[in-house]
């Protein structure tokens, strides 16, 4: 038995046709998708080439378990929808945790950011994942000036100040019971996720992966904004791995 679940619903301030190209031409997702590694090129082609099955007239794509985005005119933009089907289970979803779940909200908002904020630019990414959330007497996201973040609505305005003093601002982009994307301007308008997993899935604490995508960024640019955010996100105080830009 599947059950369609609806992960993402939302509209994009773009065309159907720049949509769906971000969707189907490797350069374009790699303006969106992810983050910076050695296998993004290859996951890029397998996930949305080989793995893909396309249907350029109703602009679907699908994969082999059910995943589904779809893609449709609507107003003078575009509705994206992204959907999956959760087997073996009878009756509604329970609710767990899912990492695919979660990951494919991230990609749609990254998709959504590019396509709005930035059409046309490539993309740098600074990133570290699996971040020990820590104990609750002394919490990472609080630590990082994070942790009352979900207070604010989505589009509204935030400023988060570091313990060194350094500020930075923007607005919430889009927000979930796990995730936030926060706009960053001190970073020429840059993406910052920021993507929980809960104690029950990455015991004792839980964990945090974040995620900031740089437009318009060179070399030099991209390496410094590695290292003032990689120090901030992975002090003495944190556990875990950061990734380059």
């Amino acid at each position: 038995m599947a059950t369609e679940r609806v992960l993402v619903d939302t509209h994009v301030a773009a065309s159907p046709d720049d949509v769906w190209a971000s969707l189907r031409d490797p350069a374009l997702v790699a303006r969106w998708f992810g983050w910076d590694y050695d296998g993004l090129e290859a996951e890029i082609t397998q996930i949305f080439g080989e793995g893909a099955t396309a249907d350029d007239a109703a602009r679907t794509l699908t994969w082999e378990d059910g995943d589904r985005f779809e893609v449709a005119p609507e107003d003078e933009g575009t509705r994206l929808r992204v959907t999956r089907s959760h087997h073996g289970v009878t009756g509604e979803f329970d609710g767990a945790f899912d990492p695919v779940d979660e990951g494919w909200i991230t990609f749609a908002q990254q998709l959504r950011f590019a396509l709005e904020r930035h059409p046309g630019q490539d993309r740098r990414t600074v990133s570290a994942h699996g971040l020990d959330l820590g104990p609750h007497d002394s919490p990472l996201l609080s630590r990082l000036g994070l942790r009352l973040l979900g207070d604010d609505p989505v589009g509204g305005a935030y400023e988060v100040r570091r313990e060194d003093g350094t500020t930075f601002s923007g607005e919430v982009f889009f927000q979930t019971d796990l995730q936030i994307g926060l706009t960053v301007a001190e970073e020429d308008d840059a993406l910052l996720v920021v993507a929980r997993t809960p104690p029950a899935s990455a015991p004792p604490d839980g964990e945090v992966m974040l995620v900031l995508s740089l437009y318009g960024a060179d070399a030099e640019r991209a390496a410094d904004a590695e290292r003032r955010w990689t120090s901030w996100w992975t002090g003495p105080d944190t556990d875990g791995a950061a990734g380059e830009a």
